[in-house]
């Protein structure tokens, strides 16, 4: 009885200990839905009321804390990458709070992309290895949803990523960013000239499937990519001018609502 009762104890405390570690720790999961509430409630036009958020910022690092313990590894793909894409998302919301209201552009913060560091799946991470991180899993459209807090960014999404709905997401979150002449794609058929966002310029390989460097040189080919993501009527219209390609100026200043 003696040796019955000290595996039952042994048992109950291996239970108590695997309870008090958070759920993100032991199953790779994160509450998706605290960063979903934070966007119902301050998302505004493609960007953020930051002066909300922040009388809200304990929600928003109570949803951080999750990111933190999170186990990316245990997660199948889809899951990965919408975890990815929300981290981002917060941690640069987190980020731009951390210097609100005396921030009026990413820009002027030395390191904001590669320097500052943020615990995301227990490791210190800069935003740009974060960004790498969701972009190694393969789907170029995770440009148009990581948001860098700046007006020529893509919109912020007015809900989390998930898993389930990430493949329509990212599909909508691409045909809305082309759709915006002043941000992502403007075509000029009288000149014969096709005006991209700096993000094609920067991130060319990813479009391709090369080397940034070769891609930037066979524009044709991120047009190639571009087509089937496009109104038909636009897409017929590209191909058949055959445009040459120009850059859109970056607006760095705050998406601050």
């Amino acid at each position: 009885m003696k040796g019955l009762r000290a595996v039952t104890v042994l048992i109950a405390l291996v239970g108590v200990g695997a309870a008090s570690r958070p759920a993100s720790a032991r199953e790779g999961w994160d509450d998706t839905a605290l960063w979903g509430d934070l966007l119902a409630a301050h998302w505004r036009a493609g960007g953020l009321d930051y002066e909300g958020l922040a009388a809200d910022s304990a929600t928003l690092d109570r949803y951080l804390q999750s990111v933190s313990a999170a186990d990316s590894a245990t997660m199948e793909r889809d899951r990965q990458l919408a975890f990815w894409i929300n981290a981002y998302n917060a941690v640069v919301a987190r980020f731009v709070l951390d210097r609100y209201p005396g921030i009026s552009s990413v820009r002027e913060v030395g390191g904001f992309f590669d320097g500052q560091t943020f615990e995301v799946a227990g490791r210190q991470m800069t935003l740009d290895e974060v960004e790498t991180r969701a972009r190694e899993l393969g789907d170029p459209r995770v440009h148009f949803a990581v948001v860098c807090a700046s007006t020529s960014c893509p919109d912020l999404r007015a809900e989390a990523y998930s898993g389930e709905r990430i493949e329509a997401q990212l599909e909508e979150q691409t045909r809305a960013f082309l759709a915006d002449s002043e941000k992502g794609l403007r075509f000029d058929a009288g000149d014969g000239m096709l005006y991209l966002s700096s993000i094609f310029k920067w991130y060319a390989g990813d479009f391709t499937g090369g080397s940034t460097v070769v891609a930037f040189f066979s524009r044709g080919k991120i047009i190639d990519w571009l087509l089937p993501h496009l109104p038909a009527e636009l897409a017929a219209e590209i191909e058949k001018t055959e445009p040459s390609v120009r850059y859109l100026d970056y607006d760095w200043s705050l998406n601050d609502r």
